[in-house]
């Protein structure tokens, strides 16, 4: 198997697949400008297939669409894919958002600031 590219986020957002055995639902379990995992359980992929995937990022309600994706590799629960082409605004997007969760997931806890609204505690 060859090495990433780049290290891979946290993520949990659904994700619709569109391959040769028709369309199906999983969850993107962690990320990369270069590729993802998906969860869904039995699912009928092969490494090598190519898959049209539609992405809800983050940052926006439209999803991306990712044409084609290749499985590189199958588990039980799971699978992983990579992105062999994307426009440069899709690429751009992705990008950005790795970079965000990058950002907010590799920061110390001391770092971190959680911003709550005004709260009386009488």
């Amino acid at each position: 198997m060859a090495k990433r590219k780049n290290v891979r986020v946290e993520m949990n957002r659904p994700i619709e697949l569109q391959g040769p055995r028709g369309a199906s639902q999983g969850v993107v379990r962690d990320f990369s400008p270069g590729g993802c995992r998906i969860e869904q359980p039995e699912a009928k992929v092969h490494c090598g297939m190519r898959l049209t995937l539609r992405l809800s990022l983050p940052d926006r309600r439209e999803p991306i669409e990712i044409k084609p994706a290749v499985v590189t590799w199958t588990g039980k629960d799971s699978f992983g894919v990579e992105f062999l082409s994307l426009s440069q605004d899709i690429r751009a997007r992705v990008k950005m958002v790795y970079d965000l969760l990058l950002e907010a997931q590799s920061s110390a806890e001391s770092e971190r600031v959680i911003s709550l609204p005004s709260v009386s505690w009488t």
